[in-house]
């Protein structure tokens, strides 16, 4: 019967009285086991194992469920991207959808496993007090550690991650720039920036937001609300100019009080966008590598040349003739 309830009834449960409290804890391990299984998926408990047996309680379950859930929104924002909405062409968006929400997971997990990496290296250490303030700054790829990440995805499906996390990355970019169709008087007008926006700025959004920020952002209709997101989302995490910045680092993975309280004294090292995996893979295709087959070498090279990374996902040609990007955007006719 507890299996039947959806985790908002069970937490509901919890606190209807100490008899049904201590019926649901006793059997939460069972509960979170049979929903990660049934409801989410072996992929779930592949990339995001428990420490221990007696780790998988509720707190591992929600955990766990939020990143399912914002794998969904953010693959639902992909597939309208491409086919437009489910209405329209429901049969095409639910494949589309389908065959993209496991690789967007993987994607999910990539940048979690390298935003901790970050965090672990920039945080919790003693440094000089004559540089207290926080600051973010570039810095260059984590390959090795990166390796380390990519040896827990599947081998056979490790390219198609990275052509998901680059279809992500090339929808971003054109979702962060101002239509080429509208003209200088029209930008001003709307109040749109001549310029796309900073690769610093999309990276920190990347790495810090993950796939639940990426999905939030996409879903603003306007390129204007898109953009004020963007900068909003770095605004709130500086202690400096905002005072929830502590909620939202929590979100990010900082949970710890002293390491929170360390971030107004930190200067915190985001990777470059161009640094974000491409090196590791461009490393595993070369010549004296043996990662990849040669075959998988060669259509590397092609997706390299056409950035049509999401025609390999998919395997067959969704674009149909529009650029890799997905076309031009519709915001030249929002109003």
């Amino acid at each position: 019967m507890l299996r039947e309830l959806c985790v908002a009834d069970l937490l509901a449960l919890r606190r209807a009285s100490r008899v049904l409290n201590i019926l649901v804890t006793e059997n939460a391990p069972a509960l979170v086991r049979y929903w990660v299984k049934h409801r989410l998926g072996n992929l779930h408990l592949q990339l995001y194992p428990a420490p221990r047996p007696d780790a998988i309680d509720f707190p591992f379950l929600l955990t766990m469920r939020r990143r399912h859930i914002a794998s969904i929104r953010l693959t639902r924002q992909l597939a309208n991207h491409l086919v437009g909405e489910p209405q329209e062409h429901k049969q095409l968006w639910t494949s589309v959808y389908e065959r993209m929400l496991p690789l967007v997971f993987g994607v999910g997990y990539f940048l979690d496993e390298h935003r901790r990496l970050l965090l672990e290296r920039d945080l919790g250490h003693i440094r000089p007090r004559s540089r207290i303030g926080y600051h973010v700054r570039t810095t260059g790829g984590i390959t090795n550690q990166e390796r380390k990440i990519l040896k827990n995805l599947d081998a056979p499906l490790r390219l198609q991650y990275f052509y998901m996390y680059c279809f992500i990355v090339q929808v971003l970019l054109r979702k962060l720039r101002p239509s080429s169709r509208t003209g200088a008087v029209e930008k001003f007008l709307r109040g749109w920036s001549n310029q796309p926006a900073c690769s610093e700025d999309i990276a920190f959004l990347l790495i810090l937001g993950g796939t639940g920020q990426i999905a939030k952002l996409l879903a603003c209709p306007m390129y204007s609300d898109r953009r004020r997101y963007l900068l909003a989302y770095r605004t709130h995490m500086s202690p400096h100019t905002s005072k929830c910045w502590r909620r939202h680092w929590k979100d990010a993975g900082v949970v710890s009080p002293a390491l929170l309280d360390d971030i107004p004294c930190t200067q915190i090292g985001i990777t470059q966008l161009d640094q974000i995996w491409v090196p590791l893979i461009a490393h595993m295709m070369e010549p004296g590598a043996r990662n990849f087959t040669e075959q998988e070498r060669i259509r590397y090279d092609e997706l390299k040349m056409s950035k049509k990374f999401i025609n390999e996902v998919m395997g067959y040609d969704i674009l149909r003739g529009r650029a890799a990007d997905g076309g031009e955007s519709d915001d030249e006719h929002e109003p």
